[in-house]
């Protein structure tokens, strides 16, 4: 039961971003790289007010999301034993490539993920879902 509990105070503040800055920055990065960053940049909020997700959506992203968790707890084990900014920046670029590679086995892409993210932000109900399959997978 403590579990649970604290699981629900957890969720809240990763959806407010904790886990999708590296993997927008990565992906930002990626798609400045072949001209597309300013339309990137304009969709996720608009494309989060707009679109409503279907069930299996929101499956595939809760899915997504307890893998990149997973990443994040990991990499940032991994990130408090570095001891060169060097080792610190590789393993931060590793821990964003598996968070995108994550996503995308999810069967999302790093767009739709930080849409329905942010759509979650915005929609208590739909957060309160996302939150029961979350913790139904760990």
């Amino acid at each position: 039961m403590k579990h649970r509990n604290s699981t629900r105070f957890m969720i809240p503040v990763l959806f407010s971003g904790l886990l999708l800055l590296p993997v927008l920055g990565a992906q930002a990065f990626e798609e400045a790289e072949d001209g597309q960053a300013d339309t990137y940049e304009q969709q996720p909020d608009g494309m989060a007010e707009q679109q409503e997700f279907d069930d299996e959506t929101l499956e595939r992203f809760a899915d997504a999301y307890v893998k990149v968790g997973e990443i994040h707890r990991e990499y940032s084990e991994k990130l408090q034993g570095a001891e060169a900014t060097e080792d610190a920046q590789g393993l931060q670029q590793e821990a964003n490539d598996e968070m995108v590679q994550a996503i995308q086995d999810s069967g999302l892409e790093v767009q739709e993920y930080s849409a329905v993210a942010a759509a979650l932000e915005r929609d208590p109900e739909m957060r309160e879902e996302v939150v029961g399959m979350i913790e139904a997978r760990q």
